[in-house]
């Protein structure tokens, strides 16, 4: 019963397909016929067909009117993409295409299609696989990619012919329209003409095994075996232009198709027997899985990932004891920055206390009283001291803004480098590199670059035989500030650079006592801008160190 419902539905299928392909080319057809129709009634196409009883081909006024149909042609073309050329040909053998030209100058009015065109002027004539034409398309189509529609042009008052208008259409159009049917695996449809001419067929060598005799025998289904295998042919006309459609399928792939279900339906027996199995697996793996996977994520936060959390996917038991976790967790996170802030906050007020120890007004005062005595007993060395003290104090308050212009931080470690100067006549020299102009206003951390002097004169110069010299620069390098102090000293051997960058990490840790004046700089730096920046340490044994600042641009 199933077999027999298969067969019929299949049949069906196939026939409304069939009628499908067959009402979509008429309806093709039926459109280019329309268009021939429209160009045959136009006045300018009218009028280049009149012309012809009065011109001759080399007569220069037809240029005009040719020109005109030529534009008429192109409206069709632009709006029909499925319009592989049009050739309109008057009696007096003048011509007018936009993609079609003469091959050769033998006349258009010799050829088979204008005379079958002339002799039947009532008839639209459908010419498949156009071949011998003395014609050549602007894009070489072969004759098996074109179906030609023709029709000739009679004049209104006489009944004569006075032309005929060629019309070709790509068969690609017709291949859409087949292959947008489905018969399954092995099935196809192909178009014959009148004459039992394959006007259309897919590539398949079975269709060039049907005998044209079985198509004329008048039934509209046939049984075939062809190659050992059992094929259902189906035929339909094109009753105005005496075409066929024929639908041609193998009866095995609907038997197969049986089979295939006696199949599926062992298997859905065995598989409901199985899932039956795997249901209570499943549902304590749905209890035992989710409390893994917290279990998990309990492990990873005790390493230190904090920003772990338990997605549940319900709202039962372990849904919310994932959830309590959720909050617990956030809750440490939370309390960790805070001490983390205070902290922070803790060591910028610890700096603040420090720089507001000393009384600005005081010295200022004392400083100049110094400086007025000085310079009464013409003792220059006192007052330039005492100018370069007052610089270092005043910059290094700048009335309690933490950021100052770079040039700023320059003179005040110029100031500081001139005291040591004449603390150490001739110990020691410096040089200041010039500023760049486009640097000067860059606002940085004030006070960050005494303290690197300082350990330059204090561990590398002072501990070097002979004179001492320290440079100081500044550059922009990859988007950020760099400012490096460097000197001529002693230098650190590849054991004691080590432990000063250790002490620069981790200068809370006994093992690393030295580099405390480094580190202060460096954590200011990073507690102000952040983990990208700081200082670096580099130096060799008995030749200097460079120590370099970022900070961004």
């Amino acid at each position: 019963m199933y077999k027999r419902s298969i067969e019929d539905t299949t049949n069906k299928h196939t026939i409304q397909m069939m009628g499908q392909v067959k009402n979509n080319v008429i309806h093709y057809f039926n459109e280019m016929e329309n268009i021939l129709a429209y160009l045959a009634n136009d006045d300018k196409v009218t009028a280049f067909f009149a012309a012809a009883a009065e011109a001759n081909a080399a007569d220069p006024g037809q240029a005009p009117l040719r020109a005109d149909v030529g534009k008429v042609i192109g409206i069709y073309e632009n709006r029909h993409p499925e319009i592989a050329g049009i050739l309109m040909v008057n009696a007096a053998d003048q011509y007018v295409s936009n993609k079609l030209d003469r091959m050769i100058r033998d006349p258009l009015t010799s050829e088979s299609w204008y005379k079958q065109a002339a002799s039947n002027p009532d008839e639209v004539l459908l010419i498949s696989k156009p071949i011998g034409r003395n014609i050549k398309a602007e894009h070489n189509y072969s004759a098996d990619q074109v179906l030609s529609f023709v029709q000739a042009i009679k004049d209104p008052a006489t009944g004569g012919v006075l032309g005929v208008i060629l019309l070709d259409m790509e068969l690609s159009i017709i291949q859409t329209a087949i292959e947008s049917v489905s018969l399954g695996k092995s099935g196809f449809v192909y178009i014959t003409d009148a004459q039992g001419g394959i006007v259309y067929s897919p590539v398949n060598p079975i269709v060039y095994r049907i005998n044209n005799e079985w198509l004329e025998s008048g039934y509209t289904s046939i049984e075939k075996t062809i190659n050992n295998r059992s094929y259902q042919i189906m035929q339909d006309r094109f009753e105005h232009i005496g075409w066929k459609i024929v639908v041609v399928f193998p009866f095995d792939e609907a038997k197969s198709f049986v089979i295939k279900w006696q199949f599926y339906t062992v298997v859905i027996v065995l598989f409901t027997v199985f899932l039956a199995v795997l249901v209570s697996w499943f549902f304590t793996n749905s209890i035992i899985k989710p409390v893994r996977k917290l279990r998990r994520i309990m492990q990873r936060v005790e390493e230190g990932e904090l920003h772990l959390r338990f997605e549940g996917r319900s709202k039962d038991e372990i849904g919310q004891l994932g959830d309590s976790f959720n909050k617990m967790v956030q809750e440490i996170e939370q309390l960790i920055h805070m001490v983390y802030s205070e902290q922070k906050g803790k060591r910028e007020a610890e700096l603040k206390v420090l720089q507001e120890q000393i009384k600005p007004h005081f010295l200022y005062n004392t400083l100049d009283t110094i400086q007025w005595m000085a310079q009464d007993r013409d003792a220059d060395d006192i007052v330039e001291i005492v100018i370069a003290l007052t610089n270092l104090f005043r910059i290094g308050l700048s009335r309690g803004n933490e950021h100052i212009p770079l040039e700023d931080e320059i003179k005040h470690v110029e100031s500081y480098l001139i005291i040591q100067m004449m603390r150490y006549e001739g110990k020691l020299s410096y040089q200041i590199n010039e500023l760049p102009y486009q640097l000067k206003k860059s606002k940085v951390l004030k006070l960050i670059l005494q303290p690197l002097v300082e350990n330059a004169i204090y561990h590398g110069i002072k501990m070097k035989k002979g004179k001492g010299h320290i440079r100081i620069e500044s550059e922009a390098r990859d988007g950020k500030l760099v400012l490096s102090v460097i000197d001529n000293g002693l230098g650190m051997k590849p054991e004691q650079l080590e432990i000063i960058r250790q002490g620069v990490i981790h200068v809370g840790n006994p093992e690393h006592k030295d580099g405390f004046g480094l580190f202060n700089v460096n954590e200011r730096i990073r507690l102000t801008y952040g983990i990208s920046y700081g200082i670096e340490v580099h130096s060799e044994y008995e030749a200097g160190t460079r120590v370099e600042v970022f900070l961004p641009l």
